[in-house]
């Protein structure tokens, strides 16, 4: 039995209420350890995924654009394990003119500039992919993963600090869109050395007669989510908006505060 359990323990034989001791527990787990839920108590995350193209697409180029999530070890590297399973297809290269959050490592006024100003907000997570031309640029493709809760950037790095364990994700499409489902979704892990292992999820697996619509896939899944967990899938040419909704079992810190003695 952990401390800030005997210490509960004590605290519920008896009738006196010792804040000391409760406050006591409080700091020893982090507020954020009380937080559970499951789909019934809407304690969820919700992302949405979006792309912009700019210019006229060749038919050559409209091919499916790998889109990255969670992963933070490997975003300090540009996603290049998680590409290994979601590669860049043919007619699209990463430009590294903008990539990462804005604000931070993507220049919010150059993206202004750039005329993206109304399509992003501080905190968004972006990529910009553009043609294989050479010189100047025919045609962009603008990834965006936003999260509705909090920013983006913010969201990646608590995983310095917590593990998130979720229990289900759901998969939206727009109903044209029904076809984005024949892309596998991609999980791994990275270690400290860089050794990776992957396995993949096919979302019409869980497609049932429960959900109202086909375009939603409510994946059942008992996932840990922490700076090392990889995930990508490909976003087909024709799909520009995809939502998922994180419902989170818990919510655990990574450090604890020692004891004092």
């Amino acid at each position: 039995m952990k401390s800030y359990e005997k210490k509960l323990f004590q605290h519920l034989q008896t009738e006196r209420v010792d804040k000391k001791i409760l406050s006591g527990l409080k700091n020893e787990l982090g507020s954020i350890a009380f937080m559970k839920g499951n789909p019934l108590t809407k304690t969820e995350i919700s992302l949405t995924i979006e792309k912009l193209y700019i210019g006229q697409i060749p038919a050559a180029a409209q091919t499916p654009i790998p889109v990255p999530l969670f992963g933070l070890t490997d975003f300090y590297s540009g996603y290049p394990k998680t590409n290994i399973v979601v590669p860049v297809n043919n007619g699209w290269v990463i430009n590294g003119l903008f990539f990462g959050i804005v604000g931070f490592t993507a220049n919010l006024a150059a993206m202004v500039a750039a005329g993206f100003g109304a399509f992003v907000r501080l905190g968004d997570f972006i990529i910009l992919y553009a043609d294989v031309v050479g010189v100047g640029f025919a045609y962009l493709c603008l990834l965006r993963i936003r999260c509705e809760n909090i920013a983006y950037g913010t969201f990646l790095n608590s995983f310095v600090s917590d593990l998130i364990t979720i229990n289900t994700i759901r998969y939206f499409v727009p109903l044209a869109n029904i076809n984005q489902f024949i892309n596998p979704i991609f999980f791994g892990t990275q270690s400290l050395f860089g050794k990776t292992k992957f396995d993949s999820i096919d979302p019409r697996m869980y497609i049932t007669n429960k959900d109202p619509q086909q375009q939603i896939s409510d994946i059942p899944i008992d996932l840990p989510i922490d700076k090392n967990l990889l995930c990508g899938f490909q976003m087909e040419f024709a799909c520009n908006i995809i939502n998922w909704t994180l419902f989170v079992e818990k919510v655990e810190p990574l450090t604890y505060k020692r004891e004092k003695r």
